[in-house]
């Protein structure tokens, strides 16, 4: 354990964490998930993408899942020994199905598979069938970008996003990532199509906090701020006279791709994980593509060197909290503290944490933080 650490949840709200050494949270979710059923080989797998989430300060993806992953798991919702079987190939695309297996394993291997394709001829598009959740987007599209190559990954998810004028969720959180290669580090979007992620949601209910008025709805489809009474989020922008129909369409392009064209169901047909009984599970797609194929690699990233230097370099407003920055910047910058200084973990997930440790019987690093 190391020092506290303040962590916004919006611009009014923060909570105070507890950093750990990242080798200890490795090893204690390697164990668990070993405890959930895997072979130490895959929890290793498993566990560098579920960390990469924290490392990156997305707290609402990494050891926040830890417990529903082991659950699901061990209930057999997420399958242990699945295989990625691929349905149809052709030189610059794959269709894949993932048996049900851990989205944590599916997903970096259906990317590996998508990156030596582009490699060899240019570009490759790839579907996932049949898989669960995956971690964050923002993984995959670095994967292509780390190897020079441009890159994209979304999935969809249960319903968690209610449609522009709806009160019920039918669409998931459908997350686009998106990666390119600069000089420094790369150029990464990473964006839910819903106004926040449901680990927000979590989030704020841990600490005892209120959510911005905008974020979600409640049971009639009225917007709340109290997050113990939130039924559905809003489509990014909100109402539709903040342009939510733009979030909710994007949210639908998403679906198109990993519903109807991976051949899996869409989010409306995507178990809860209140609800579940068996799977189906989620959809993907990624797509990576080799620079020099559109043009020279070295003019590019100098275009991008440029375009972020100038990005950076334009006037503020005088209510400006900071300078102008580019996607991916502070994800980029969270990660390397995060490696030197420890992973903030929140006060509410270390209680769940230990709780967990404590029903599979592990031993764990996390302090109690009533003391």
């Amino acid at each position: 354990m190391d020092m506290t650490h303040t962590r916004d949840i919006d611009d009014t709200t923060a909570v105070t964490e507890v950093r750990y050494p990242l080798d200890d949270l490795r090893r204690f979710t390697v164990s668990a998930l070993v405890a959930g059923g895997l072979d130490r080989e895959r929890a290793v797998k498993a566990a560098e993408i579920l960390l990469l989430a924290d490392l990156r300060g997305v707290a609402s993806h990494g050891l926040g899942r830890l417990a529903g992953y082991v659950s699901r798991l061990q209930r057999g919702f997420d399958r242990a020994d699945a295989r990625l079987e691929v349905d149809r190939e052709t030189p610059c695309t794959l269709a894949l199905n993932g048996n049900f297996g851990l989205g944590l394993l599916i997903g970096p291997e259906a990317m590996r598979r998508t990156i030596a394709k582009a490699k060899d001829v240019g570009i490759c598009m790839t579907t996932v069938r049949n898989s669960n959740h995956f971690g964050i987007a923002g993984t995959y599209a670095c994967m292509a970008a780390a190897e020079g190559l441009g890159g994209m990954a979304m999935t969809n998810a249960s319903r968690l996003v209610v449609p522009t004028f709806a009160r019920e969720p039918r669409l998931g959180t459908n997350p686009i990532a998106f990666a390119v290669p600069a000089s420094g580090d790369p150029f990464v979007l990473d964006m839910s199509t819903s106004t926040v992620a449901w680990g927000k949601i979590e989030i704020a209910r841990r600490a005892g906090l209120p959510i911005p008025e905008g974020w979600a709805v409640d049971v009639e489809g009225r917007p709340t701020t109290d997050p113990h009474q939130v039924k559905g989020l809003t489509p990014l922008g909100g109402p539709k006279e903040h342009s939510g129909h733009k979030g909710y369409g994007l949210g639908l392009l998403v679906e198109i791709l990993t519903g109807p064209l991976s051949g899996n169901v869409w989010s409306n047909h995507v178990g809860r994980a209140w609800e579940q009984k068996e799977p189906p599970g989620t959809g993907h797609f990624f797509m990576a593509w080799r620079i020099d194929a559109f043009r020279d690699p070295d003019e590019f990233r100098r275009e991008m060197d440029d375009m972020i230097r100038e990005l950076h370099d334009t006037p503020t407003a005088d209510d400006a909290p900071g300078p102008v920055i580019v996607p991916g910047e502070p994800e980029a910058e969270a990660e390397r503290r995060n490696r030197l200084e420890g992973v903030p973990v929140a006060p509410g997930l270390v209680l769940e944490l230990r709780d967990l440790a404590q029903r599979l019987g592990l031993e764990h690093p996390f302090d109690d933080p009533a003391r």
